[in-house]
């Protein structure tokens, strides 16, 4: 459990950089950055003797190249979700994917919950939810009506939220007979290359709409401090880099002990997103997300007090 609540630290502080960074040089950029900066710390620890002596199967192959496609789509999904629906709506059914993971864990994997291990994860889940609802009534720009647009965003946030209960369920699971390193290693290399993919679609689209050569050239943008772009990338390598090890952590906490306890308490990574939202933007809780906060606190309690 404090491998996973070590994971929850790692995903909120990188969340938080990452949404601050998304604003500075885009998403696609945030995300492969940090992706690329993430896979390099993989490659130095892979050096390490702590993964030697694993073998992977075809199946464990399959399984974590699903699971990196997955996390992608999960991304996408997600941020798709806040570009067309409120966050109030979107945040709180993305933060219940813990429940997926726990579902596979005790359907598929036949783990059993005791009864105050199950209060645990129902009270923790519960109160993620509830803290993440910010109650922010629109999404910024959206030209679609109140009613379009706060539904608008739904499908891709309950995509986003299946997506990335499966993710976490197969790199708990896979960490059980590989180790913490290899289904990490594994599945971030393929959501990198699945976002590397889709950076270069990007571009290419982007390039078929410039004007033709003979036409004027644009208007040359003023010049840029040498500095300044290796500044702004930054705070996506920062935020990279505290993803990656709350992988690491996370896929620890799924080889030594439970993968629903695990999926349950590193789940709680947006109270970390939220706190960061109060202290650095001075932003004000609403009643409901100090009701959810404790909730989680209550119930990381008795997950802990249950093993």
């Amino acid at each position: 459990m404090i491998f996973a609540l070590a994971a929850a630290v790692g995903w909120g502080l990188s969340d938080f950089l990452g949404a601050v960074s998304t604003r500075r040089v885009g998403l696609l950029v945030t995300m492969c950055v940090g992706l690329i900066v993430g896979c390099t710390v993989l490659g130095i620890t892979a050096a390490t003797p702590a993964v030697d002596g694993v073998h992977l199967t075809w199946g464990d192959v399959g399984a974590l190249v699903v699971s990196g496609i997955l996390g992608a789509g999960s991304y996408a999904g997600f941020y798709r979700a806040l570009q067309l629906g409120p966050v109030s709506l979107v945040s709180p059914i993305f933060s219940a994917y813990a429940m997926v993971a726990v579902v596979l864990a005790v359907l598929v994997g036949g783990q059993a919950l005791g009864g105050a291990a199950t209060a645990g994860v129902a009270l923790t889940i519960g109160g993620v939810v509830l803290a993440s609802a910010s109650g922010q009534p629109t999404a910024p720009g959206s030209s679609l009506s109140p009613a379009g647009r706060r539904h608008s965003g739904v499908p891709y946030a309950l995509a986003a939220m299946l997506a990335w209960g499966v993710t976490t369920y197969i790199l708990a699971r896979s960490a059980e007979h590989l180790g913490w390193f290899v289904p990490v290693a594994v599945s971030r290399v393929v959501t990198l290359v699945v976002l590397l993919a889709a950076a270069a679609a990007t571009a290419v689209g982007s390039r078929g709409g410039q004007p033709s050569p003979v036409q004027p050239p644009p208007v040359q943008p003023p010049p840029v401090r040498a500095g300044a772009p290796l500044t702004r990338l930054a705070l996506p390598a920062v935020a990279g880099l505290l993803d990656m090890l709350a992988f690491l952590a996370f896929a620890r906490a799924g080889q030594v002990g439970s993968v629903a306890v695990a999926a349950t308490a590193s789940a709680c990574f947006p109270l970390i997103v939220i706190a960061g939202g109060v202290l650095v933007f001075k932003e004000r809780l609403r009643p409901v997300q100090f009701a959810g906060a404790g909730l989680t606190i209550a119930g990381l309690l008795v997950l802990g007090l249950s093993q």
